[in-house]
């Protein structure tokens, strides 16, 4: 759990989930001195932008944001559906957590195929946003984008391993890898290309 590899450090957190109760539980076995939850709704802005809001009152400033913004499985996750939701969700947090940020600031999504519309909607969006900002300082935003592998549900600890990699390093080489799978029907003769999955997308 990237939470608590990160409270391991005495990192200080603000954790977020759908319910109350989920909060909740993010917290168990943390330190609450460094570990604060909230129920936070992605999809409406006012409770994203209130938990920017508590984060920074609770701690002063943000260094990482990890946003999952949608779970699919990867066969679904090119759909206009999975793609509008997970795009919104992550815009809201880009435009509520630019209200507070005053450092520079790393935002990590985390979605299937998230490498597909991660980076060119947020970069959109953050040069038009930082190009209006009337504020003197404007914070350096560094964006990364991780896509899990769709036989996540039996975590070995990879993705865990890779957020915290991209959190700690200062910049990460694009990474891409392509799987080659066989199919098993003996009709078939020839590998099948699988999905190319692009672990870690380095920012703009």
């Amino acid at each position: 759990m990237v939470a608590r590899q990160v409270a391991d450090e005495e990192g200080a957190l603000v954790l977020g989930a759908p319910t109350a109760a989920q909060a909740k539980g993010l917290g168990v076995g943390l330190d609450p001195r460094r570990v604060y939850t909230l129920q936070v709704d992605l999809d409406r802005p006012k409770s994203v932008d209130d938990f920017f809001k508590i984060a920074i009152g609770q701690f002063g400033q943000l260094d990482v944001i990890v946003v999952e913004t949608i779970r699919t499985p990867m066969r679904h996750a090119a759909s206009p559906k999975a793609i509008g939701l997970a795009a919104r969700r992550l815009l809201y947090c880009l435009d509520a957590a630019l209200n507070y940020a005053a450092c520079d600031l790393h935002i990590i999504t985390v979605a299937p195929g998230a490498e597909r519309y991660a980076i060119p909607i947020a970069t959109a969006f953050l040069g038009a946003r930082l190009a209006t900002d009337k504020s003197k300082s404007v914070p350096r935003v560094r964006m990364s984008a991780i896509s899990p592998f769709d036989d996540d549900t039996a975590d070995d600890g990879s993705l865990t391993r890779t957020i915290l990699h991209t959190m700690r390093e200062p910049r990460t080489p694009d990474i891409t890898e392509t799987v080659f799978q066989h199919r098993s029907e003996s009709r078939v003769h020839y590998p099948k290309l699988a999905q190319a999955r692009s672990k870690i997308m380095v920012p703009m």
